[in-house]
């Protein structure tokens, strides 16, 4: 399921991306492409404007000057003396170059289209010229200007052409340019994506088989006292006998009660999961709810034969704000997995101090069990974790350290595990 979605997140976040990316590149081609044309159009206009005060000026026709301006400018020039071509055009035959359809479009269009005749016999001594566009099939788009220069006896036409064709390959090869960078975007965005997605789906792969080993888990956990209130109902209802009855009943009830711990558990994860977890902060003294701690498992320690020890410091510890009712039940987990892994014999330590950051508490429960191997030291936090991945335990549910971390977490301190230094383990919170 991830794996697909995976591939659909990084074929929509390519998608969006890319399209807006060559949106954008459409846009800068569009005004870079109008840029050009208005740019190119401007210097024909000046240009033009330079060649025919050059003729005005001039009384002879310099071929060499003709030559200059096609091999320089690209431009061609079509001339004509009172409405006839010169003589020396077939020298630089603009008709072979042209094509004599084009030019005699380029003198129509400037009379129908621009009521600019080219030929006309009246009279004028001002210079007139006209600047417009053409196309030509399979060459595309040429500026023309058509101009009349009158002299002393005679009056010179002139068309002059140039091609937009340089400034269209330069266009092209931009174009190719940037659809090549777009391709080049795409890719690179398509692998960020799949790099980014992936990155971004994998806290939720991860929660997602977090919750449903939780819900296997769980399911695993009740399915045991169920079976066993089952199977002792239908025993009661078999037994006649009356002691029998009361022991299947005693059984019913403590699974019952078992199972009661466990919903607690679950229903208290559940609330941290939510952010939803309640703490009524007060200040309370850290010897005072290690002593509360001591007193509560004392007995239970001297029936396991294990020594349990409290240890303070002879100094008065500051007050810590907490919710004491909670830290309480962090202490009582630690110290019941204390108890359960500490052989009898052995020594369960309860300790506070003042921690090595300023202004905060180092509350500590320390055994002298087998410990905690260096790759378990983080997934004992973990839900339903145990470790040999035992679950013979009925009196564990591999969710107290798990709540242990949620309610430490929730204070805004720390808990980890580390070895003690005699030997076993040792539970460190950090208030």
């Amino acid at each position: 399921m991830f794996h697909k979605l995976h591939r659909q997140m990084t074929f929509f976040c390519t998608a969006v991306t890319g399209v807006i990316l060559i949106a954008l590149t459409a846009a800068c081609l569009l005004v870079a492409e109008n840029g050009l044309k208005k740019s190119s159009y401007a210097s024909f206009l000046n240009e033009s404007s330079a060649v025919i005060s050059h003729f005005q000026e001039q009384n002879t026709i310099s071929l060499s000057y003709l030559n200059q301006l096609r091999g320089k400018n690209n431009f061609e020039c079509v001339l004509y003396e009172n409405d006839q071509p010169l003589f020396f055009q077939h020298l630089t035959q603009p008709e072979e170059t042209l094509g004599k359809d084009f030019i005699n479009l380029a003198i129509q269009t400037a009379e129908e289209t621009y009521h600019f005749p080219l030929f006309s016999n009246a009279n004028s001594q001002l210079i007139s010229h006209i600047e417009f566009t053409l196309t030509k099939r399979g060459e595309g788009l040429y500026y023309v200007c058509a101009a009349k220069i009158p002299k002393e006896n005679s009056r010179l036409s002139l068309l002059i052409f140039y091609s937009f064709r340089h400034q269209q390959r330069q266009i092209t090869r931009q174009r190719v340019a940037f659809a090549f960078a777009d391709l080049l975007g795409i890719l690179l965005l398509t692998a960020f994506s799949w790099f980014f997605t992936g990155r971004m789906l994998g806290p939720i792969e991860e929660n997602n088989s977090r919750q449903t080993h939780f819900i296997a888990s769980a399911s695993h956990e009740l399915r045991t006292p169920l079976a066993v209130i089952l199977s002792g109902l239908e025993a009661y209802d078999k037994s006649t006998d009356q002691a029998d009855r009361q022991h299947f009943k005693n059984i019913m009830q403590r699974e019952g009660q078992r199972m009661q711990r466990l919903i607690a558990d679950m229903l208290l994860l559940a609330n941290s999961d939510a952010n939803s977890l309640k703490l009524q902060t007060e200040d309370c003294q850290p010897d005072e709810l290690l002593l509360f701690t001591y007193e509560k498992y004392e007995l239970l320690a001297a029936q396991k034969q294990i020594a349990l020890k409290l240890r303070l410091p002879d100094i008065p510890l500051p007050n810590i704000t907490c919710d004491r009712e909670r830290i309480l039940q962090v202490l009582s987990i630690l110290t019941d997995n204390a108890l359960a892994y500490t052989p009898a014999g052995g020594t369960v330590t309860l300790s506070a101090a003042p921690a090595a950051k300023t202004g905060t508490i180092l509350l500590q429960v320390i055994d002298t069990g087998s410990g905690v191997p260096d790759t378990d030291k983080k997934q004992i936090f973990e839900r339903f974790y145990r470790a040999q991945n035992s679950h013979t335990d009925k009196e564990h549910f591999g969710l107290g350290l798990c709540i242990a971390k949620e309610i430490t977490e929730a204070h805004g301190g720390k808990i980890f595990a580390a070895d003690a230094p005699e030997g076993g383990a040792r539970f460190c919170v950090i208030l």
